[in-house]
């Protein structure tokens, strides 16, 4: 206020100048400002980490196939309301793509083991036009799986994998991520 009472006495506003107006504009100004933020750090954070920073990291350990689909898996992810360090973490478990990616995902677009019609060749896995279509069902297998509160790979993993070992695996990979 000290500093609005200074600017008008410079220009040549008496003291009994009604100051209401001023300061509601600079409260409006304020909140304005408070919108914008938050919607700046929803589209740029995810967990007060930077969404960049994420998809350099998933980047960092995506090979072959899935070379460079950081952006899209993490971006999705946050979309479908899916943490993107597990759903990177159960592709990257899922397609071996850390290294070069199975066949599976070279011949099917496939990258969450998901079994069903359309099949890939005369496979049980299912076939994907794009590697795209096969992230977003991927990620919108795990999103069922939130929306049901299973949120951990502990949750998640005795309806969706037949092995014992696949969330403990799956951890490693969320570990190795978050590291960079």
């Amino acid at each position: 206020m000290l500093n609005v009472i200074l600017l008008l006495s410079i220009f040549g506003y008496n003291n009994e100048f009604d100051y209401s107006y001023i300061d509601n504009q600079i409260n409006v100004s304020i909140n304005i400002f408070h919108e914008e933020y938050e919607e700046y750090k929803k589209n740029n954070y995810y967990n007060e980490e930077k969404i960049d920073d994420i998809i350099i990291k998933v980047n960092k350990y995506l090979n072959s196939k899935l070379k460079n689909k950081g952006e899209f898996i993490v971006k999705y992810s946050i979309e479908k309301g899916v943490d993107p360090y597990l759903s990177a973490s159960v592709i990257l478990l899922e397609t071996g793509c850390r290294w070069n990616c199975s066949k599976v995902v070279k011949n099917c677009n496939n990258v969450g083991g998901n079994v069903g019609k359309p099949s890939c060749g005369k496979g049980k896995y299912r076939k994907f036009d794009t590697i795209d279509d096969g992230i977003k069902f991927a990620i919108n297998v795990l999103s069922n799986y939130y929306k049901k509160g299973k949120t951990t790979p502990e949750k998640i993993g005795p309806k969706y994998a037949s092995s014992s070992k696949w969330a403990e695996k799956v951890n490693k990979y969320i570990k190795l991520l978050k590291k960079g």
